[in-house]
């Protein structure tokens, strides 16, 4: 792997997930798949409609998969509620942008909960009248059900994106996301800073990526210029990261981390090159859920002047997320490129992804950095 020594670069990305599966405390939950079909919060006569949706501890990502249930109310706990707008559907799940659509049996106070995969089950009272009844968004608290490791890089720090969504604070003496490292909250919650630097540390890079212990996480993200270091054995890292994968993790590359991101899955990506500046690059959502939820096009922020363009995506089946025509953040690529890709390198591994663009410095909140929490949240619906 080459070693960076300045190059500014461009951040942010290995996105990562949730296992699909049942829900935290209680089973349930998640479907880890796109749903049907979906329905908006438009009663028909007759019905009784509960709507809202399910989002992370930060108030803003959505949940795609969770499970409603009845708890308690006008009817016996676990009756019948079914998702409007799924054929056959005889639970109720929030659809692919985190919204649900519940068709409840009768009128009345209902005590519901939320159950999703890496969440603490969320629980909230309503009176359901006739007609759509919408209890807005319903906030889950993360935990370490699903557990994310991060090796830091030089420019940039997905990590404090994933801490966001796991609502914990990381130890940041800088104020620079790049910096920001493990807190005992963030652990116990399932995020993982590694130290790029401590030998003697069980948390080293080197020791935890080549040791058992990350066999027990869910999802590796590698930021950007993460490969600054000397490793002393480049080759095993790549293989490490191969195997996870395998295995049926998930790993997240982000701009400078190229080098590390084609030697562990050689042939997927066909990089351009370095030859890039600053810009705002209106860009295409290509990926429709993800469209629904960030808007469509958006603008993408590239405050570094130097960050990996990509050319194609060449993994089979994988797929363009964002992509948008470089002229206006280059001195030299032109046309239209995939900006964020992921691809899965077998029908029984876990997904790989990549993105050129970084969050550092983006607006909180901005589409760029939602898009990134929306695509690590949410992998059973955006890998296939």
């Amino acid at each position: 792997m080459r070693k960076f020594i300045s190059a500014a670069a461009i951040v942010v990305v290995a996105i990562a997930i949730s296992s699909c599966g049942g829900g935290s405390s209680g089973g349930g939950g998640d479907t880890g798949t796109a749903m049907a079909g979906k329905a908006t919060c438009t009663a028909a006569t007759g019905e009784n409609l509960l709507c809202g949706t399910a989002v992370a501890a930060d108030g803003v990502t959505p949940l795609a998969g969770a499970e409603v249930r009845i708890t308690s109310g006008a009817t016996s706990a676990g009756a019948s509620i079914s998702t409007k707008g799924v054929e056959n559907s005889t639970n109720c799940y929030a659809d692919d942008t985190g919204n649900f659509v519940c068709v409840v049996p009768n009128t009345g106070s209902y005590t519901f909960v939320l159950i999703k995969t890496g969440f603490d089950n969320t629980s909230f009272s309503t009176t359901i009248a006739a007609g759509e009844n919408n209890v807005g968004a319903q906030t889950m608290a993360a935990n370490a059900d699903v557990k994310w490791a991060v090796v830091p890089g030089t420019f940039d720090g997905v990590q404090v994106l994933l801490s966001e969504i796991k609502g914990c604070t990381l130890t940041d003496a800088t104020g620079d996301p790049a910096s920001a490292r493990a807190s005992e909250e963030c652990t116990t919650a399932g995020l993982l800073v590694l130290d790029p630097t401590d030998t003697s540390s069980d948390t080293y890079v080197e020791t935890f990526l080549l040791g058992s212990s990350l066999a027990d996480y869910n999802s590796l993200f590698i930021n950007c210029d993460a490969n600054s270091i000397d490793y002393s054995d480049p080759a095993a890292l790549n293989a490490a990261v191969t195997n996870f994968v395998n295995a049926g993790g998930h790993v997240y590359f982000s701009d400078l981390a190229d080098d590390w991101f084609t030697a562990s899955f050689p042939g997927q990506v066909t990089f351009l090159g370095e030859d890039t500046t600053t810009g705002t690059l209106s860009s295409e959502v290509v990926d429709t859920n993800l469209a629904a939820v960030v808007g469509n096009p958006i603008n993408i922020e590239f405050d570094l002047p130097v960050w990996a363009a990509i050319d194609t995506l060449d993994a089979a089946g994988g797929t363009v997320y964002i992509q948008g025509d470089l002229s206006s953040v280059s001195t030299t690529y032109t046309g239209t490129h995939p900006i964020t890709v992921g691809f899965r390198p077998s029908s029984t591994s876990g997904c790989v992804f990549y993105t050129s663009y970084h969050v550092e410095r983006a607006a909180t909140g901005a589409p760029q950095e939602l898009a990134i929490k929306y695509l690590v949240e949410n992998i059973g619906t955006v890998c296939q």
